[in-house]
């Protein structure tokens, strides 16, 4: 699945010589936590969220204590600017993690959560065409069919074996897997319990199967001295 099938196209942006007043306003009066912010050509030149205006000036009912100039570095020349800027320009972020329509889905999630952002616009030959969001990802975990398992024991037992290998490592040496009416077993040894955690998961997140039996024993790997 890439971007261009979850994008939203419609999407709501602001210039950056307007005003951070109308740009809450636009973000109030849209239901949004952020805008990507485009120049008169249509190429996005920033992005302003909420976490960009948390430290406003019209949120501080009391003046700052006044400075030694020598004390005040630039990244506190930076806050400055942002916190009492009249224009986007002066607070948008201007580093902007963009990616294209044909980009996959699943590296735009791990983009979102390394970058800890909540959305991602998407250009094509630079200009904003669309945005996926944290909540365009959750939809697509929502409405994900569940892989079901082929019908019959043996045809259960080997896809089971199959995920097992290329999922978690474990091979039919160290983990054994059987089935009946539909019920997994799975035995043989681990290295932690958080393995065998990992292996109830996989194997209760299989659609189809009519339950799970966890035969697993931990035994940990001793370090040799």
């Amino acid at each position: 699945m890439q971007a261009r099938d979850i994008m939203t196209t419609n999407v709501v942006s602001i210039s950056p010589s307007v005003s951070v007043r109308h740009a809450v306003t636009t973000m109030l009066q849209n239901h949004v936590s952020g805008l990507p912010v485009v120049d008169d050509h249509g190429r996005i030149c920033g992005m302003v969220t909420e976490g960009d205006l948390l430290l406003r000036r019209e949120v501080r009912f009391s003046p700052r204590p006044a400075r030694a100039p020598e004390s005040i570095s630039e990244i506190d020349l930076e806050r400055y600017i942002g916190s009492n800027g009249w224009c986007v320009a002066d607070v948008m972020s201007q580093d902007v993690i963009v990616a294209r329509p044909d980009s996959e889905v699943s590296d735009i999630a791990e983009s979102l959560q390394v970058h800890r952002i909540k959305r991602l616009p998407i250009v094509d030959d630079e200009r904003l065409v669309g945005i996926v969001s944290r909540r365009d990802i959750l939809s697509v975990i929502a409405e994900a069919p569940t892989a079901l398992l082929p019908r019959g024991d043996e045809a259960i037992t080997l896809a089971v074996r199959t995920r097992l290998r290329s999922d978690l490592g474990l091979t039919p040496q160290k983990v054994q897997v059987s089935v009946l009416n539909g019920q997994v077993t799975v035995g043989g040894q681990v290295e932690s319990e958080l393995k065998r955690r990992a292996v109830k998961v996989l194997v209760e997140g299989l659609g189809g199967i009519a339950g799970y039996k966890d035969c697993l024993l931990v035994s940990p790997v001793r370090s040799q001295d």
